[in-house]
């Protein structure tokens, strides 16, 4: 096995010919029974979340939706809102996913910028197209469509803030976010016993790490309401309250969360840890990618 001092191992065998759909088919077969997703008092299994985005994929088809067509994604924090954006996949579409508290301009002109088909939203953003509702979760075990689709179509595009100018859409490929999951699973570690608090935005990237790493583990994924990703008071009794074990979150939250015994790990970057979360008293650079296991020294709190 070949390492850079920099960029870690180097596994090419992580960059594989496939889609996101592809690579999660024989997680849904061998998870069927386990539950994927908690929102409030609902859990979705393996099995009804693979049949609930097959019948949203179908949805998305009888409505004209191609490979190679972006849907816009504008929808509340639900167990819904994941569903979606796995049958917008499965179609063969790209998700643009704009988070629900985005003002309406936002939202129109970045819809109106990539050209959506279609998008999923409660609310009419007034656009070219319509909004869809998501189709119900089905009784009967709906088949995955039979489409083209291929690793270098996109997967879904990422819209940065547009805090100094016009939001600029970052488009990922399949092959792209594929090769992330296989690459940082295989670093990070997630178990198909965890349970992964989901709190980011689905319109920033730490989504992905939270929901799609998660489920190639075959994890459960507990998903914040809209009240309860607000109240960061709160979030250590949340947490410990729900067993989580595994949470994905900047440091800054680090800081005001007291210490939750069923976490063993946590996934944070981008500024410097708090110092009870420094290696061996040593400051952590401001840009590292900081992942703590907490059963293991010497990121053991005191």
């Amino acid at each position: 096995m070949m390492k850079s001092l920099i960029l870690g191992k180097i596994s090419p065998e992580f960059i594989k010919d496939e889609t996101l759909p592809q690579l999660l088919t024989p997680i849904f077969e061998r998870y069927k029974d386990k539950t994927a997703f908690i929102f409030g008092d609902k859990k979705l299994s393996y099995e009804e979340l693979d049949s609930w985005s097959n019948a949203i994929a179908l949805q998305l088809q009888s409505e004209g939706v191609k490979p190679g067509d972006s849907v816009g994604v504008w929808y509340p924090r639900s167990m819904e809102l994941p569903v979606a954006i796995l049958g917008i996949i499965k179609a063969g579409a790209s998700y643009v996913p704009l988070d629900r508290e985005m003002p309406e301009d936002r939202i129109k002109q970045v819809f109106t910028d990539i050209q959506v088909k279609t998008y999923f939203s409660d609310t009419d953003a007034h656009i070219h197209c319509t909004p869809l509702s998501i189709a119900q979760q089905p009784k009967d075990i709906i088949p995955a469509l039979s489409i083209e689709n291929t690793p270098d179509n996109w997967a879904y595009v990422l819209f940065t803030s547009g805090s100094t100018g016009n939001p600029k859409g970052i488009p990922i490929s399949h092959r792209n976010i594929c090769h992330l999951i296989r690459s940082e699973e295989d670093f990070i570690g997630i178990k198909d016993t965890d349970i992964i608090y989901q709190g980011f935005s689905v319109s920033f990237d730490m989504w992905c790490e939270e929901v799609w790493i998660s489920l190639f583990s075959g994890a459960t994924i507990w998903i914040a309401d809209a009240t309860t990703v607000k109240a960061i008071d709160e979030l250590s009794e949340v947490l410990t309250k729900n067993k989580i074990t595994v949470l994905h979150a900047v440091p800054s939250i680090l800081a005001i969360i007291d210490e939750v015994p069923s976490i063993r790990l946590i996934n944070t970057g981008g500024k410097p840890a708090p110092s009870r979360y420094r290696k061996n008293g040593q400051n952590l650079t401001e840009h590292s990618l900081i992942v703590m296991d907490l059963q293991k020294p010497p990121f053991l709190q005191t």
